[in-house]
């Protein structure tokens, strides 16, 4: 089957079969995925202009079926396809194996942010706090983090049910998935073209005030036993020459936030 390619064919990339599943709710989120710059070239690569243009340099990819409406993922050697309906709803993710075989699986829901914007973030903010308690009460209870907590691995369906994909599960600090999904999504505000300073700095402001609800700390002690005992991956999302600064800041903003709380 014939696709576009956003932003173009290189070591990651979207794929798309035609015009239709282009302008899907879905492509819009993995675009996010693709690039948190949101730059001008982005931007024109999002609309009819840039469909057009995509058009002029389509290529063949095989498919699970004949269905014509499929987003794919391409990542190095990894292919995961989302197939969609005739109603632009996506139905099933396919995943080809290292043996060339494919799997489907129903598709479960839609990643939790959709765009870098203040209002989105005010939107989903009581679905951010409601994951938030999911994982610290699983936290409390196994004492494995997720691994890679990040708002594309936090799923919401059409029922506002909450899934967790993606688990990286290791033993760490029961505050590291916070501080990952903080820090991680700070990385992306830093990188967007199109979010104020003063709407970053609220969003930041609203989820610290979140994370301090949810991750209940009684003292100062508390805090930074937990924040001590945070171990860093040697392979994340997180830009490794300013993982310290983002560690730091976090440290900082937090222990600012629990005396005022105290």
């Amino acid at each position: 089957m014939k696709f576009n390619c956003f932003p173009k064919k290189q070591e990651m990339f979207l794929i798309y079969s035609n015009y239709k599943v282009f302008k899907s709710r879905l492509f819009a989120d993995l675009t996010l995925q693709s690039s948190p710059k949101n730059s001008f070239f982005y931007r024109i690569l999002k609309s009819t202009i840039g469909f057009y243009i995509s058009s002029i340099f389509r290529h063949s990819f095989n498919t699970p079926n004949t269905n014509p409406n499929y987003i794919g993922i391409i990542k190095m050697n990894r292919c995961i396809y989302f197939e969609l309906n005739n109603h632009n709803i996506p139905v099933y993710v396919w995943r080809k194996s290292l043996d060339q075989l494919w799997a489907k699986e129903k598709f479960i829901g839609y990643q939790l942010l959709s765009n870098y914007t203040l209002n989105e973030f005010q939107i989903k903010s009581s679905i951010i706090e409601n994951a938030f308690n999911l994982q610290w009460q699983k936290l409390n209870k196994k004492k494995l983090s997720h691994g890679d907590f990040t708002h594309f691995n936090i799923l919401v369906d059409i029922d506002q049910n909450i899934h967790f994909i993606d688990d990286k599960a290791h033993q760490n600090s029961k505050l590291f998935d916070f501080f990952y999904f903080y820090s991680y999504l700070e990385q992306c505000l830093d990188s967007c073209q199109t979010i104020t300073n003063t709407d970053k700095s609220i969003v930041l402001t609203s989820l610290e005030i979140i994370i301090l609800k949810i991750c209940e700390y009684s003292s100062e002690n508390d805090f930074l036993n937990d924040f001590n005992s945070i171990i860093l991956p040697e392979i994340w999302g997180l830009t490794n020459k300013k993982k310290q600064n983002y560690l730091k800041s976090f440290k900082e903003r937090f222990l600012e936030r629990i005396n005022i709380k105290l």
